[in-house]
């Protein structure tokens, strides 16, 4: 038999260590994966609905203007409700004790009418003003101008900062610079500005309600003959439809944001709106028959109700419905609640048009 040379023997019989070697380095090889067919590849999931690190970095913000603000609307719930106490401040003409009254008097009608028209009261408005619930005008001062002052602040600058104040000083190139794409950016940066105006409004609602009752409370104490009957449904029914008269306005606020590339324009279509609706709520006051029959106001004036969306807050048919539902002998009314639905689409389609808009705008970033 021929010898075998040196390299066959060293074939024949590797070394171990190099055994071991191979066999780790197989450890650690990828193994090819089976190409599946094109009905079995699975569709890519989309984005997050929301980016929690932005809606973070939005409350960090807007936190310091929101908690002053929100602290500043239920500060003057309070002061208002410990003020007024149960907000009988009017009282009703009751035509009968006049009545009685003349006739106790030996008083003569003519004279009296007479005394009157030349005070400018006629016995039209008189019987006008007697039949008027003049507490009316307190809830539209307190519930559509005093308590919507300062959350419709913070909705103009909120809005405005959250989409179109980063569009224009380029910081929203970083925010889209991330995995988080526009859709997830305008769903996160709404859903923030209704938590915090809900949030809002819940402590609003609170201190309304609280106050309102401890007032009633010690001026029941105080006038143990006060007939007035405290119904915090009403007070609940009010602040609700404050409520979705900002919902409304965010809607809008936000949609001009999210819908106009420069801060500028988001703050003109968008403020502008809110300070019209609240200057017209304003003006429409004069136009009230309380006012008209008092005589500080005039019927045109009504005019301008029609260009305020406070107009859809319908108190009067709130209070009559929140009567009616607790035992009062009351004519119920239901005009409050499709004229709080219209205001609730006003701020969803405003909303969405002003997010669809920035999905597809181009943006200058």
């Amino acid at each position: 038999m021929a010898k075998k040379t040196q390299n066959e023997v060293k074939e024949k019989k590797p070394n171990f260590f190099t055994n071991l070697k191979n066999k780790c380095l197989s450890l650690f090889k990828k193994k090819e994966k089976p190409q599946k067919n094109i009905n079995e590849i699975k569709v890519e999931k989309p984005g997050k609905f929301i980016s929690r690190p932005l809606f973070k970095q939005s409350m960090k913000s807007l936190f310091g203007l929101w908690l002053s603000l929100m602290i500043g609307s239920a500060f003057i719930f309070i002061v208002i409700n410990f003020a007024i106490g149960s907000k009988n401040v009017f009282t009703n003409i009751d035509m009968d004790a006049v009545s009685q009254y003349v006739k106790d008097e030996g008083l003569s009608w003519l004279k009296i009418l007479g005394l009157l028209e030349k005070m400018g009261f006629s016995l039209s408005r008189i019987q006008i003003m007697s039949q008027i619930d003049l507490n009316s005008i307190l809830n539209e001062l307190v519930y559509k101008i005093a308590g919507v002052l300062l959350p419709m602040i913070y909705v103009m600058i909120a809005a405005n900062k959250l989409i179109a104040s980063q569009v224009s000083d380029g910081s929203m190139a970083y925010v889209l610079s991330t995995p988080t794409n526009r859709k997830t950016v305008v769903r996160t940066q709404y859903i923030f500005l209704l938590f915090t105006v809900f949030v809002m409004y819940i402590a609003i609602t609170v201190s309304a309600i609280a106050s309102e009752g401890i007032a009633f409370v010690i001026n029941k104490n105080n006038n143990p003959e006060m007939n007035a009957i405290w119904n915090p449904v009403t007070t609940l029914l009010f602040c609700f439809g404050s409520f979705l008269a900002m919902f409304a306005l965010s809607g809008i606020c936000f949609g001009a944001s999210a819908f106009f590339n420069k801060s500028s324009y988001s703050v003109e279509v968008g403020g502008g709106a809110c300070i019209l609706s609240f200057l017209c709520c304003i003006l429409g006051l004069f136009g009230n028959e309380v006012f008209v029959a008092v005589g500080v106001g005039v019927k045109p004036m009504s005019f301008f109700n029609y260009l305020s969306l406070f107009t859809l807050v319908d108190n009067s048919s709130m209070s009559a419905f929140s009567k009616a539902v607790t035992g009062m002998d009351v004519a119920i009314s239901y005009d409050w609640i499709w004229k709080l639905a219209i205001l609730f689409v006003i701020g969803a389609v405003t909303a969405f048009l002003g997010g669809r808009r920035f999905v597809k705008k181009d943006l200058p970033l």
